[in-house]
């Protein structure tokens, strides 16, 4: 679950300069996007820590233009555990992306995040009230994440291979494509969807004992799965090569796919799809002179402009209340546009209730 890792989940570290080189045929945000005042006074280095999509050089095109003399230093992630245990083990960063069904209230306990100016934050009063009231975005009275984008996750399939689509997270486990099958490395993902297999109707608030039988129900099964993957590459080499042919996934995984010849649908499965959403912090250790360079990058990933990209080019769903009015009516219905979660038969973006023993079980299945 969470954000498409649109470049792979190695974790790698490059400076974007110059990137309105690199948006190719895709048409980036207004220039005019979230430009704070006199947007070339603003100097400074921020270390990004995010997934992929967060630095796509097309998305973050009009942000260089507005802001020539802010350099971005950023290192990619394959999940919000990772992230967490490469800062706790002394990885720098200023600027950290977090999921709200993966990690945000855990990097607001840990200190990860630091409380943020809502002065500062120019697009805060124009979020949807259902994003600023997800777990771990305001925390102790303050707010420590920026709500960006949101979006559901489901099954991802080769129609050409799969000729019935599949309607359950049973299908995943289905014999049939024994070997065959990809699930992606993260732990809620997993344990969700293992959940949800088993009949337990209420994941987000399993016991330990339900734990240990998804546990133990994913090591039975853990030879289902050709591997548990990372980030776009490596699902995109899986499926094009067949080595898998059914997987979890995003609606814009199978989008990607499409366009790269492989006749990939998204389904959703009918005891529910997973939502997540996801956004932005500022770490405590920021050095004071890149502050303003961060607040800038915030504010440009919630401007109304930044975020219709994303729904164009990623079918994600947004944030600010003021997307729509740009959109034309059929992304809107696309990408539900003007009514973040409001899907049916969807299980709302929440952290589990003891986040870490998911991740713990979930290191014991990978181990097995």
């Amino acid at each position: 679950m969470g954000r498409w890792v649109r470049a792979g989940a190695a974790a790698v570290a490059i400076a974007l300069v110059g990137v309105a080189c690199g948006g190719g045929s895709s048409s980036p945000p207004s220039v005019a996007a979230g430009a704070s005042a006199d947007p070339a006074s603003i100097t400074g280095t921020i270390r990004l820590l995010s997934y992929s999509d967060g630095f796509d050089p097309g998305y973050l095109e009009a942000f260089q233009q507005q802001y020539p003399n802010i350099k971005l230093e950023t290192s990619s992630m394959g999940s919000n555990e990772e992230a967490i245990a490469k800062i706790q083990a002394g990885f720098d960063a200023d600027v950290v992306n977090s999921c709200v069904d993966e990690a945000t209230l855990e990097m607001d306990e840990k200190g990860i995040y630091a409380p943020l100016d809502q002065s500062r934050l120019t697009n805060w009063d124009d979020l949807f009230p259902s994003m600023q009231q997800l777990p771990g975005v305001q925390y102790n009275g303050g707010i420590y994440m920026l709500p960006v984008d949101a979006g559901t996750s489901g099954i991802v399939y080769n129609a050409d291979v799969v000729t019935t689509p599949p309607d359950s997270w049973t299908d995943l486990f289905d014999p049939q494509w024994q070997g065959r099958a990809g699930m992606e490395d993260i732990a809620v993902t997993a344990f969700m969807i293992g959940a949800l297999a088993n009949g337990i109707p209420d994941p987000i608030n399993m016991d330990q004992t339900q734990i240990d039988q998804v546990k133990q129900y994913l090591i039975d099964h853990k030879s289902q799965f050709r591997t548990f993957w990372k980030g776009d590459a490596e699902v995109k080499s899986l499926f094009k090569s067949g080595e898998i042919v059914i997987s979890s996934g995003y609606p814009d995984t199978a989008k990607a796919l499409q366009e790269e010849g492989v006749n990939a649908k998204f389904a959703v499965a009918k005891e529910g799809q997973f939502l997540w959403a996801c956004g932005y912090g500022i770490t405590p250790n920021i050095a004071p002179e890149n502050l303003d360079a961060a607040y800038a990058l915030l504010n440009y990933y919630s401007s109304p402009e930044a975020e219709l990209y994303e729904a164009q080019h990623w079918n994600y769903q947004i944030a600010n209340e003021k997307v729509p009015k740009l959109a034309s009516p059929a992304l809107i219905q696309q990408a539900s546009l003007d009514a973040p979660f409001h899907l049916q038969n969807a299980i709302p973006a929440s952290p589990p209730a003891n986040r870490d023993a998911w991740v713990a079980a979930w290191t014991e299945v990978k181990a097995s």
